[in-house]
């Protein structure tokens, strides 16, 4: 599934075209997913710091 994906020796000779690796749609869903998480520990993170501010004054 993941091997070389030319039969050409191991070589660039011959080589056409590009080669998406997010080919069916699955790269989009997984980088939305990612910038989910993303966001999701800054805002955590964020009303930790200002919670623990808070307090401290």
């Amino acid at each position: 599934m993941f091997g070389f994906p030319f039969d050409n020796g191991g070589t660039w000779d011959g080589v056409e075209g590009a080669v998406f690796m997010g080919a069916g749609g699955g790269a989009g869903t997984y980088t939305f997913i990612a910038i989910a998480i993303c966001i999701a520990a800054l805002v955590i993170g964020q009303m930790g710091e200002a919670s623990k501010y808070s307090k401290h004054k």
